[in-house]
Formats: structure tokens, C-alpha cells, sequence
């Protein structure tokens, strides 16, 4: 695995860091997501520390991540979905 070193800013600040090449996207992308987090709470709340907007931001975009990860549970989807579901399932015996 090809290493290579980049440079992300997470609240202003600066971090050189060495990763696998194709990680990149994906940390610039989440880095790009926290620094958003924290400009949106920034605007909506009077948090002015930013050891608190980090953790605010984290807390956030990792609920947003878990969320996503999560499988639906059943009864709070689509009712077409479900009742698909259901026939697939009836189906497979």
C-alpha cells in the first residue's frame, strides 16, 4: 500500500498526517463534513470555545455516520418496501 503525507484543517488549525493514498478521499471528505458541523453550529449556538464545537461537530457527524450505517428497522420504512419485503421473504420460504 502506497503511503503518502497531506495536510487537513479541522477548525483552523493545521494537521500533517501520513495515510494510505486510497484514504484520501475519504478524510478530506470527513474533514470537509466536521469543518462544515462546525461552522453550522458556530451560526445556530453561542459555543465559542473550540475544543467544544470539536467535540460538538464530532459528536454530530458521527451520529450522522452511525445513522447511515445502520440497518432500517422494520415498520418505519417505505410500506411498499416492507410489504416487498415481506414477499421476498415469503418467497425464500
Amino acid at each position: 500500500m502506497e503511503e503518502k503525507s497531506i495536510r487537513i484543517e479541522l477548525a483552523g488549525r493545521a494537521y500533517p498526517l501520513t495515510i494510505h493514498a486510497e484514504e484520501e478521499e475519504n478524510i478530506r471528505t470527513a474533514a470537509k463534513e466536521i469543518n462544515e458541523s462546525i461552522n453550522r453550529l458556530k451560526a445556530s449556538y453561542p459555543l465559542t470555545d473550540k475544543q467544544d464545537l470539536l467535540a460538538m461537530a464530532a459528536l454530530e457527524v458521527s451520529t450522522r455516520a452511525l445513522n447511515v450505517a445502520k440497518p432500517p428497522v422494520p415498520g418505519l420504512g417505505d410500506p411498499v418496501l416492507v410489504e416487498l419485503e415481506g414477499l421476498l421473504n415469503d418467497l425464500q420460504g
